[in-house]
């Protein structure tokens, strides 16, 4: 019994570590999505207010509880502030938690996957967001999705690297190849749309969603994305806030596939193959 308890405190601890750790990284995540479009210095230049530019002070910027104890108003000028930033705060702290629960406890062989996946989460959340405002992807959340991917088949890699061709097989034929795959059939919707039904960042994305998820779980993630995006469009355009030839950034749907594949595809595929 005293061992249960000692454990509960220990994970809770543990929890809220990740957590503080999760919406301070989320913080830094912010500072991306607004300065990296705008082609501002993400290291040197000191935050300031998103109205007055007046310089913000450390205890201004702590991460949640400085946007609540505030009532979502700056200090200075007393203006509102963007939801935005406890969000994605919130997200990242609690998507940390979570993804350290589904990969229980991360063992010292399950570490770089676990890393892979925190980054992975915060490139997708910055993607969404910087692309829903300025319909641009900043190439640093690919570079950063790639890698993330990348230490998430870690396992897999170092396999490949000692010798095992069973796994050099499905590494490449259920991970690489349908990545390129993917990525070039975006291609070519972006050639022959002359950029218009997408951007050329989307390509990027759709590879590395791909390499991350792998096949069949990538089919959901393309298809889930694509219905989406369909869908949102129509109704765009009945309540007259796009044109049929304006254009929608599909970075977020594309987001939004993975997401939905990522925690629920085995799932998907397991009802799917019950019905045919």
């Amino acid at each position: 019994m005293r061992f249960i308890f000692m454990y509960t405190i220990y994970m809770a601890f543990v929890f809220i570590v990740i957590f503080i750790l999760g919406i301070s990284l989320g913080s830094f995540l912010n500072v991306l999505i607004d300065r990296l479009p705008q082609g501002e210095d993400v290291i040197h230049g000191r935050s300031h207010c998103d109205h007055c530019k007046r310089t913000i002070c450390w205890y201004e910027l702590i991460p949640v509880f400085s946007w609540v104890l505030q009532r979502g108003k700056s200090r200075c000028c007393h203006r509102k502030l963007s939801v935005q930033y406890p969000l994605i705060e919130l997200t990242i702290g609690i998507g940390c938690v979570a993804l350290y629960m589904l990969f229980f406890g991360v063992t010292l062989t399950m570490s770089l996957p676990y890393l892979g996946a925190v980054l992975l989460l915060c490139s997708a959340v910055g993607i969404f967001v910087a692309d829903l405002k300025t319909e641009c992807i900043p190439t640093v959340f690919l570079y950063g999705g790639f890698l993330g991917a990348l230490l998430l088949l870690s396992p897999h890699l170092l396999l490949c690297v000692n010798g095992s061709k069973e796994t050099c097989f499905d590494l490449f034929y259920m991970h690489i190849l349908p990545s390129l795959l993917g990525a070039g059939f975006f291609f070519v919707l972006w050639l022959f749309s002359k950029g218009r039904a997408m951007g050329d960042g989307d390509i990027f994305l759709a590879g590395i969603i791909g390499l991350a998820l792998g096949y069949p779980t990538l089919v959901i993630a393309y298809y889930v994305s694509f219905l989406t995006g369909a869908v949102a469009g129509v109704i765009l355009i009945l309540v007259h806030k796009k044109r049929m030839n304006s254009h929608i950034p599909f970075g977020p749907f594309l987001i939004f596939g993975l997401g939905l594949a990522y925690l629920y595809g085995p799932a998907i595929l397991t009802w799917w193959s019950h019905i045919w």
